[in-house]
């Protein structure tokens, strides 16, 4: 029996973590068609793009969308439940936001399954590190805080609409349960990893520069790296990405610190494969480009909160795939460092361990949970 299938993500701008997880769910469901709130299929490979229908809500017309999306978050809870979904037999959401909120046709029996990246960060646990980024004066605080509050209820009344809620780690499982007080089953993203060409050198070079990989925003903390690297003058610090932050970081960064900008997915994966070792310095919910330098044979410094303590093998495992530190303190990481390089990896089990989030992985546990529901 076929089904109709539609398939809700939040806003497509960018091909980040988010979008890829959206192209396998794509790829699972190759008839769905595909509904956002704002944005193009731009945002996903070419062979997407041609396959699926896009349908976008009321706010893409609106002027500038792309660039005041942020501050039209309030109207974003009655554009989901707009989205026009009747005669679709099931929904798969993909939410860090708001999709998990959009309104399955109950009365046709339709199901509606969520792929959660994260209850909306900048309403719970975020918040205080959002509302910090930009100093306001007392009445503008009151309100911010006011609508985040709003948002907050809005939020739980929607979590509850899913049938069954998927979470991208424990991490995230733990956040739902407190957050939205419902339960939900852990499916790892898929991660591509490379190929036998990346294939990692049995002994990394000690003058390779240490790598790292993000968008340059404030809540990645590359701040901290650059920092930290001030007190190992001897050692290199390339960082690949670009952002708003990327002034800022110029401006504060040493010498043995150089700046990337965009980097391509190929050339990121050859910087993972040569470098020393791979930094992350925030909290991710679950952090792909972690497992991709694993998959790299590339061992991994990271700040042990969050996803990394599920992606990573520390120390205290037989078999190490990197290595935590807990304190975020430029000094103190600079010394982590230094005992990070008295320690051996070794690149056969940073790739087996990537393996266990590959993409098959994903596809057989995204296929099982839509099966269960739907019998």
């Amino acid at each position: 029996m076929s089904i109709r299938v539609a398939i809700v993500h939040d806003w497509l701008t960018a091909a980040g973590g988010a979008e890829r997880v959206l192209d396998r769910i794509c790829r699972a469901f190759p008839q769905a068609d595909l509904f956002t709130l704002f944005g193009s299929l731009e945002a996903l490979p070419p062979d997407l793009a041609r396959a699926h229908r896009l349908q976008a809500s009321w706010m893409q017309a609106l002027p500038g969308i792309r660039r005041l999306y942020r501050g039209l978050a309030p109207l974003m809870p009655s554009a989901v439940e707009r989205l026009n979904l009747r005669g679709y037999d099931l929904v798969i959401s993909s939410s860090w936001a708001f999709a998990h909120g959009a309104l399955a046709d109950r009365a046709q029996g339709a199901r509606h399954v969520a792929y959660v990246h994260s209850p909306m960060r900048w309403a719970w646990d975020m918040k205080e590190e959002y509302l910090s980024r930009t100093p306001l004066p007392f009445g503008l605080r009151q309100l911010a805080e006011a609508r985040l509050a709003r948002l907050r209820e809005w939020d739980v009344k929607a979590a509850q609409r899913p049938d069954v809620l998927l979470a991208n780690s424990q991490f995230i499982r733990e956040r739902i349960g407190r957050c939205w007080s419902r339960e939900s089953q852990v499916v790892y993203p898929p991660v591509v990893l490379p190929g036998a060409a990346f294939d990692p050198p049995r002994a990394r070079d000690p003058r390779a520069p240490y790598l790292s990989v993000c968008r340059l925003v404030g809540y990645k903390r590359v701040d901290l790296l650059v920092k930290a690297f001030a007190y190992l003058p001897d050692r290199q610090l390339w960082v690949a990405g670009d952002g708003p932050e990327m002034g800022a970081l110029r401006r504060m960064a040493s010498p043995n610190v150089r700046f990337l900008g965009w980097v391509h997915d190929e050339e990121v994966r050859s910087l993972m494969s040569e470098c020393r070792a791979f930094l992350q310095a925030s909290r991710e919910d679950f952090g792909i480009s972690v497992v991709e330098a694993q998959g790299c044979g590339t061992p991994v410094l990271a700040y042990g909160r969050g996803g990394a303590r599920e992606t990573v093998r520390g120390i205290d495992d037989p078999r190490p795939t990197g290595m935590f530190f807990e304190t975020r303190d430029p000094e103190a990481l600079a010394n982590t460092i230094m005992d990070f390089e008295r320690c051996d990896f070794s690149p056969d089990d940073c790739r087996e361990q990537a393996h266990r989030f590959s993409p098959d992985v994903f596809d057989t546990s995204l296929r099982h949970a839509v099966s269960a529901l739907l019998s």
